[in-house]
């Protein structure tokens, strides 16, 4: 196996197989650690890499489904709930139980978030518990949602949102312990949740395979995006304007939010549903479960790396726009007399014309999506690629093939 920098930057370690369906997946905050639960109510700790994965730990704390199983904050702790309504605290070096809350919740858990030293909860009934884990006791809880509390994503440090079966998502603040905002239900279960654009909007996943873009500071102000042919049961966060969504069709997809486009395919497992995703934390990669019993790798340093090189040109270019600006006005305060000013107002009207095109086009483009564009295709024949390839010949010192293991 080539162990190169070059040749790690295309591999992944290999897929782990389970004797029954895994539920959650997350990867530990500091080290090559993951952590995944079962259907049977087991908890495995793997350490992995390129060479092998191994088994670091291995215990059945509920007798029922672990729904959940997620780091502390500081990787020292992995806290999990269940559909025996019970949630507990593992120490990862021992595998002791310290802590366990039997009747956390009436009804069953179906997930469970941590933040530094907060602990979030959702279950089945739609009820959401905030935890202080210092303490051990309950900071608050909400009782909004009258389904199933399918989601629930962190948006900053005072702040969650969640989805629930019955079709809508909301906003709590914590600290205040009070809900900042609901949406109007929709037609279908959302599933999923994420932030995105500076935590300005609200990305959900939904039953029909559509995904909602909701304005965070106004819920009533939703697009949606016809997206998906099925289920889009998880989303995972490459950066403010880009996203991986992982459907029941068993493919995961890299998403745009602006415009809304697919903008390609990382991978798939087969025709079986994608249960969970998650990112590792250097962003090298992506860890997926589905019902076919394995957890699958796949190398997305690439996606994370191409985004931040296309964020600083973005942040060069706008610093040499805002220096031309400058200058061009300091220029026409020497020189320029009213008639032309009035030109410029004049030109001024029609560059706003020109956006205004601009924002018909994208929309266009936008609507233009269709079930086809997104339809199951291999990852060699991307679509995108090809723009990449141009893309990539323009800039003389990066030399990526942004989709060549797709």
């Amino acid at each position: 196996m080539d162990t190169s920098s070059e040749g790690d930057h295309e591999l992944a370690p290999n897929d782990i197989s389970f004797n029954t369906i895994p539920f959650s997946l997350n990867f530990h905050p500091t080290e090559d650690l993951l952590v995944v639960s079962d259907a049977e109510g087991r908890v495995k700790l793997f350490k992995y890499s390129l060479d092998e994965n191994e088994v670091k730990l291995s215990l059945r704390p509920h007798q029922s489904g672990c729904r959940q199983a997620n780091f502390s904050s500081d990787g020292k702790y992995i806290f999990t709930a269940s559909s025996d309504c019970s949630m507990k605290v593992i120490d990862i070096n021992t595998g002791s139980i310290l802590y366990t809350r039997e009747e956390a919740h009436d009804y069953s858990i179906n997930c469970l978030v941590s933040k530094e030293f907060m602990v979030f909860t959702g279950d089945d009934e739609g009820t959401i518990k905030v935890w202080d884990m210092r303490q051990q006791n309950i900071v608050c809880e909400f009782q909004e949602h009258g389904d199933f509390i399918s989601d629930i994503t962190t948006i900053d440090d005072r702040h969650i949102a969640a989805t629930s079966g019955d079709g809508g998502v909301s906003i709590y603040n914590f600290v205040r312990k009070s809900m900042d905002d609901i949406s109007e239900k929709s037609d279908n279960e959302l599933l999923s949740c994420l932030s995105l654009d500076n935590d300005q909007k609200l990305v959900c996943g939904s039953q029909d395979g559509s995904i909602l873009i909701y304005d965070r500071n106004n819920l009533e102000n939703v697009k949606k995006f016809a997206g998906h042919p099925q289920s889009v049961d998880a989303l995972v966060k490459v950066n403010n304007n880009t996203f991986f969504s992982g459907s029941s069709d068993g493919i995961i997809r890299y998403i745009g939010l602006r415009p809304k486009k697919l903008l390609g395919v990382v991978g798939e497992h087969s025709t079986f549903p994608i249960e969970r995703m998650a990112v590792s934390r250097d962003n090298r990669y992506l860890g997926s479960i589905s019902h076919d019993y394995s957890l699958r790798f796949w190398n997305v340093a690439s996606f994370y790396e191409e985004d931040e090189s296309e964020d600083g040109d973005s942040a060069a270019a706008n610093e040499n726009e805002i220096e031309n600006d400058d200058d061009e006005e300091d220029e026409i305060e020497d020189i320029e007399n009213a008639a032309q000013v009035d030109d410029d107002s004049d030109s001024e009207m029609g560059d706003d014309d020109n956006d205004d095109d601009d924002d018909e086009e994208e929309e266009q483009e936008e609507e233009s999506s269709s079930d086809e564009d997104i339809k199951r295709k291999k990852p060699q024949q991307n679509p995108i690629k090809a723009q990449q390839t141009e893309r990539q010949k323009q800039k003389q010192n990066q030399k990526r093939s942004f989709f060549k293991d797709l």
